[in-house]
């Protein structure tokens, strides 16, 4: 059985009643979980929360985009609005924690707003301990800029995505399997990603080796060869989501991943 060192906690899922908030971080973290992904969405303010949709509902059951949102107004707004942490609080509670080892997956969601987003993670004193993933290639490119040695990691599609995630996905097709840098600093209150049909390829692969970084990819369209292609470039495969064991199992034995979004706290459990 694979050890804890290679499960990354989604989003904290099942540590806490809530997903992406600081009692679920400390719980994971707690149990022992030595790598934890969470997510940063951008209000309208500016306010870094930890948050994985574009949307959320207010206390009436309203729709509203999370860019559209002032920071000051979450309380006011309630319903998941009032449970969703800012960056700077989770952040600091995991620097405050005495589980000293684990690394923190930041999911950038929201591009244009990495220089905010890094000055917190040095703040709380977290630079050695973070690692930078973007759906949005513009995010990782900026990143690049500010911190040009911690790792990057780049979430994309490697199939072509199904009518349903293309409904409540922009999705964007890398040429030649190359995502070049665009003139567009901002995407702020979408979800979008990349199809990459094959292999990465280009600068943004160069720059995610350079960083000793990693690609995430859906656990039903990873094969065999294409993690063969990136551990040939130095680099990790990391994919999702799994719920139990056996298809962790195997995943590892047929494709030598090397490590696993996990959306089900039995999975840790089970390490006991």
């Amino acid at each position: 059985m694979l050890d804890i060192t290679r499960l990354i906690s989604h989003r904290f899922r099942g540590f806490s009643e809530i997903e992406n908030t600081v009692a679920g971080l400390n719980a994971a973290m707690t149990f022992g979980v030595q790598l934890l992904e969470f997510d940063i969405r951008v209000t309208r303010c500016g306010t870094p929360l930890i948050y994985h949709d574009e949307f959320a509902l207010d206390k009436q059951g309203r729709r509203h985009l999370i860019c559209d949102v002032m920071a000051k107004n979450l309380n006011e707004l309630g319903g998941r609005f009032a449970s969703m942490p800012t960056a700077e609080d989770l952040l600091n509670a995991a620097a405050k924690h005495s589980n000293q080892s684990a690394r923190l997956l930041i999911d950038i969601k929201d591009a244009g707003f990495e220089t905010e987003i890094h000055a917190l993670v040095m703040a709380a004193g977290l630079g050695e301990r973070v690692n930078y993933v973007s759906w949005v290639p513009e995010a990782l490119y900026q990143i690049h800029d500010i911190a040009p040695h911690v790792p990057l990691c780049l979430s994309h599609w490697c199939r072509s995505p199904d009518a349903f995630t293309r409904k409540i996905h922009t999705v964007h097709m890398a040429k030649n399997g190359c995502i070049p840098r665009t003139s567009f600093s901002y995407v702020h209150g979408d979800r979008s990603g990349y199809f990459v049909d094959g292999p990465l390829k280009g600068d943004l692969l160069e720059i995610l080796k350079a960083t000793k970084g990693s690609v995430f990819v859906p656990q039903n369209m990873v094969s065999a060869e294409l993690v063969a292609y990136y551990h040939a470039n130095a680099l990790d495969v990391s994919t999702f989501s799994y719920i139990n064991w056996p298809s962790i199992m195997a995943a590892d034995k047929s494709m030598n991943i090397d490590l696993y979004f996990i959306d089900n706290k039995h999975v840790f459990d089970d390490l006991l």
